[in-house]
């Protein structure tokens, strides 16, 4: 009897210690594979919208994380030259230490075209040329001239434009325009506008846009909308004003504030 209860005892405890083992076993493997996939070791990619390419391998080898720049697209005049427009894994995703985010660059270089004859113009005609012609239209000056919104004369970078002149593909250009002697112009309501739709409604109505201040947690800038502005609507303001806005990512109650 007493031989039975010293095997049984020895069974037991050949048990527990079996299992001890596979515990420790497991746990050491477990250990050991998370360790070699770095699984409990995960990095969050940064956004690198907007930022050249030595800002952008900065960024990328303090946290861990190698990078591959693609061929450039088409040039986008949102974006500085040589600006990351868009990388892949996108901002937000969590990626493994080492892993390579591919980035898409804005060319370096962009052809130079001639500038259009505008003189005399409508202001509508001139926006329509530039837009076609791949150039951008910049601040509006009026001068007293009993033509309104007929464009006078046009500059880059307050230099005045000469015929013949050839500038970058998608130059700003300020354009000077008669006001009809007229002074004032008021100011339209902005309230629910894109941000993508501000900058021509101000130019139509005889304004400039001007500071823009976006909320901490938007989302998308391009696809914001505006929920205040100033001057405020139907203020009386000299033509050429510009005009201070507020955006955000939806319209907000603009009494509550």
């Amino acid at each position: 009897m007493a031989h039975n209860k010293i095997n049984y005892k020895l069974f037991i405890i050949l048990i527990v210690s079996s299992m001890f083992l596979v515990f420790v076993c497991f746990n050491i493997m477990q250990f050991a594979f998370k360790k070699y996939t770095k699984h409990d070791h995960i990095i969050y990619v940064p956004s690198l919208i907007g930022l050249n390419l030595e800002a952008c391998q900065d960024t990328l080898l303090s946290i861990g994380l190698n990078w591959v720049v693609l061929d450039s697209t088409a040039y986008d005049p949102n974006y500085i030259r040589g600006g990351v427009i868009v990388h892949n894994p996108k901002a937000g995703s969590s990626v493994k230490p080492g892993r390579k985010v591919y980035l898409t660059i804005n060319p370096l270089k962009v052809d130079y075209i001639q500038f259009p004859n505008l003189k005399d113009k409508s202001f509508r005609q001139a926006m329509a040329i530039l837009e076609n012609t791949a150039f951008r239209v910049g601040d509006l000056f009026y001068l007293d001239d009993f033509a309104r919104d007929v464009v006078k004369f046009a500059s880059v970078n307050n230099i005045r434009i000469n015929v013949g002149d050839s500038f970058p593909k998608f130059s700003l250009i300020d354009l000077y325009l008669g006001n009809g002697f007229e002074k004032t112009v008021e100011v339209p309501n902005l309230t629910g506008l894109m941000y993508t739709d501000l900058k021509k409604k101000l130019n139509i109505n005889s304004l400039n846009i001007g500071s823009c201040y976006f909320l901490d947690d938007i989302a998308d800038t391009l696809r914001a909308v505006v929920y205040d502005f100033k001057p405020s609507y139907q203020e009386n303001v000299t033509l050429g004003s510009h005009i201070s806005v507020w955006l955000t990512d939806s319209i907000i109650d603009t009494n509550s504030k």
